[in-house]
């Protein structure tokens, strides 16, 4: 090998020395996985079941739910819901409650929402059932009607307490309790051209006529007071849910609570007879306190709030009214304060007093607030709607920023520095809108200096900046918790 040949081998060899650890480094950076990064976010959007609290489970109603699921695997809530709403039904129209120009009286529409074969819808009513036989032997005219077996059309339903009807006499006792097993009849029926079924529903709630809906047929009722205790799955519940009935006030003047056994038990144990009868003596003792007069007398109990509970509601009022994370959501919940305050009543009744306290509101927020979540997991797809969760995003990010300025800041400010200029100026204003739109207004727009082309300038601040505002809560919190 000549001299040329051997300085070319070793030019060669020196280059492939040179680049081996360079292309071998870059083949294990290449197979090498990237590390993670701990401050990598997932959204969970995952809705769990409502989990209930001690607080729903309040003096008497709270007994005898535990009596119902002990032995059993019954859930509290399915057996207190049962019993509200036969209790709000035979109390009448004599106890009210004014507030502003409005009567309330304490008529509940509660619906038992549970899977086939776990909601434990049937078995959770047996102990309400076997306590109103036994009030119906011993104390005759004590309860009003109750009704099974399905209702189909508003006569149907104005027939059962009618205002006299052909040969028929008037009844005058309009008290009525409506156990619909299978509310997806009544949801079928509603879809039915011509029935006016659910407009009746919605009069009934609210306490007004059921007049008929054609002169041809005249049967009707007037000063009805019915509850009623339905029963669906949720999958029939979403199937059978029109746009219409969530935003018409068919859906939200019921109390949903989803509640599914706690256990399986082959063999549940009764509940004693003696038990049973001191439960039913109880319960008509609270009956025959709250009737009153009825149906001889109306409004003539009026109920009313302690000091200390009229504080108490003014403090969680905001929150009962404020919209929820969806419009669907919202709609679906859009009777939270009338129910609290239904609720309320019915607690401070079993007290056997006509004045309500803050520990019967706050056992009725704790059911507002199951009923919420049972909203969000149920309809869990309409839950949180993206464009709703931005804009309140921002909005509490805006709202955090102007805490600190009373003065105010305007579209400039919030760009640069509350933003860092990292979000279009069409979110901003899109959240700043979404404020000024909340019941009541969170900020307010206001006129500042002019700006240096002499054009008016605005600004923004939170409502009564000139009082330092208190840090607001996350996005996770408003409106979703009713947080004291």
């Amino acid at each position: 090998m000549d001299d040329a040949q051997e300085k070319k081998r070793k030019a060669v060899a020196e280059l492939e020395a040179l680049t081996k650890p360079i292309s071998q480094q870059a083949t294990a950076k290449a197979r090498k996985k990237p590390e993670p990064v701990e401050d990598d976010y997932i959204e969970d959007t995952v809705i769990a079941p409502p989990q209930p609290t001690e607080a729903m489970f309040y003096g008497f109603v709270g007994e005898l739910a535990r009596i119902a699921a002990q032995g059993t695997g019954l859930n509290r809530v399915a057996v207190s819901t049962a019993f509200l709403s036969f209790l709000g039904a035979n109390i009448g129209r004599d106890t009210f409650l004014m507030v502003g120009d409005t009567v309330h009286h304490p008529r509940l529409f509660t619906l038992h929402i549970g899977r086939s074969g776990q909601g434990g819808k049937g078995d959770s009513q047996q102990l309400t059932h076997r306590i109103r036989k036994r009030i119906e032997l011993a104390h005759s005219n004590l309860l009003g009607q109750s009704h099974s077996g399905g209702l189909s059309s508003r006569e149907g339903l104005a027939g059962l307490i009618h205002d006299g009807h052909g040969e028929n006499r008037a009844i005058d006792d309009k008290r009525l309790w409506v156990i619909e097993s299978e509310f997806a009849n009544v949801l079928h029926q509603g879809r039915r051209d011509g029935n006016t079924l659910s407009t009746a529903l919605r009069d009934a709630w609210d306490g007004s006529d059921i007049k008929p809906a054609t002169k041809s047929r005249s049967v009707a009722s007037s000063a009805p007071h019915i509850g009623i205790h339905a029963n669906i799955t949720p999958s029939e519940l979403k199937g059978l849910s029109s746009s219409r009935d969530i935003n018409n006030g068919f859906f939200n003047r019921f109390l949903m609570v989803f509640s599914e056994n706690v256990a399986h038990v082959a063999f549940p144990s009764p509940t004693p007879e003696s038990v049973v009868d001191d439960l039913a003596a109880q319960a008509a003792d609270i009956i025959r306190y709250a009737k009153g007069g009825y149906p001889a007398s109306v409004n003539g109990l009026q109920m009313h709030m302690s000091e200390a509970a009229r504080e108490y509601y003014k403090a969680i009022y905001p929150s009962l009214r404020r919209p929820l994370d969806s419009e669907a959501i919202s709609a679906l919940l859009e009777r939270r304060a009338p129910y609290l305050l239904r609720l309320a009543m019915l607690f401070a009744l079993t007290n056997k007093t006509h004045v309500i306290e803050p520990k019967h509101l706050q056992a009725a927020l704790a059911w507002v607030n199951y009923a919420i979540n049972t909203v969000k997991y149920v309809f869990s797809d309409q839950a949180v709607s993206p464009l709703v969760r931005e804009n309140r995003t921002h909005a509490d990010k805006i709202l955090l920023f102007l805490s600190d300025r009373p003065e105010g800041a305007g579209l400039w400010e919030l760009n640069n520095d509350c933003f860092k200029k990292h979000l279009s100026s069409d979110k901003i204003q899109k959240a700043l809108g979404y404020l000024l739109s909340e019941n009541p207004p969170t900020i307010e727009q206001i006129e500042a200096k002019k700006g240096v082309n002499g054009r008016p300038k605005k600004a923004y601040r939170i409502k009564n900046g000139a009082e330092k505002a208190e840090k607001p809560p996350s996005h996770e919190r408003r409106g979703l918790e009713l947080v004291l």
